[in-house]
């Protein structure tokens, strides 16, 4: 009786084991991107070409193309959703998206919490310096020396800005924004000297302003990764699976020529 009382215990503990280990499953977001057939992803609109608002008010550029040819190579639908720079992360922890796709670099995101998940990465953003076309003595970053510098905070550009201390180039004064677009007004008032931004970015912000040039003389470069919420290994796998697949398939090449080439 014993036996059959311990040998019905032991089988109980079985049954509630595998129970919970197909919940958990079950509850992974990979397993829930599939039975929904759709993965939000969270994107800040705010950084052409990678991503902006068109005249029609739609988000578009490299960003959102790539995001919906990694949902092909997934079979899922891709829902963008427009996210403020700073609340990406903490968006995505929350729930309201699944990933992030916004030209986010591991700094970025780590800055944001140090429990992420990110892809392997699929780009590399040089951070180079845009200032006044009739400024006559920058022409490398060593001529930052001295200079009032403006960078985005919280970005890949304040990390290159910080970083030029590190080169012993020491900036009179490194002046943070919460945008690039506000560093760039305030260059093109001459209320800084230069501007260090990603160089797609700028690129694209100097086809309209002929007062404005590009000094190409990389301050650094970063990658630039998909950035998921931590201990979803699975979904990460995914999204890995399909920049291989998005690369290799073309998709990756047709998009950098139609948003990032220059």
């Amino acid at each position: 009786m014993k036996k059959k009382l311990f040998a019905s215990f032991i089988l109980a503990l079985a049954v509630i084991a595998v129970t919970w280990t197909c919940a958990a499953a079950g509850d992974s977001r990979w397993s829930k991107i599939e039975q929904s057939g759709s993965i939000t992803v969270g994107n800040c609109p705010e950084y052409p070409p990678f991503s902006f608002r068109n005249t029609s008010g739609l988000v578009e550029g490299f960003d959102s193309d790539f995001a919906r040819a990694l949902g092909n190579a997934l079979g899922v639908d891709v829902v963008i959703k427009d996210t403020a720079w700073e609340g990406l992360v903490a968006g995505m922890k929350k729930g309201d998206h699944d990933i992030i796709i916004s030209c986010m670099s591991p700094e970025e995101a780590t800055q944001a919490s140090d429990s992420v998940n990110m892809s392997n990465p699929y780009y590399q953003l040089s951070e180079i310096i845009v200032t006044r076309s009739d400024v006559t003595d920058i022409t490398t970053k060593e001529d930052l020396a001295g200079r009032i510098v403006g960078v985005q905070a919280n970005s890949t550009s304040e990390v290159a800005g910080d970083s030029l201390a590190d080169m012993d180039i020491k900036v009179k004064d490194l002046r943070r924004y919460n945008r690039n677009s506000e560093a760039l007004i305030d260059l093109k008032n001459k209320r800084v000297d230069a501007v260090v931004v990603g160089f797609a970015y700028a690129a694209t912000k100097i086809k309209d302003s002929p007062d404005l040039k590009i000094i190409n003389d990389p301050v650094r470069s970063v990658d630039i990764v998909v950035v998921l919420d931590h201990g979803e290994d699975e979904l990460t796998e995914k999204i890995n699976q399909a920049i291989d697949t998005v690369k290799s398939n073309g998709d990756f090449d047709r998009i950098h020529d139609k948003w990032l080439a220059l």
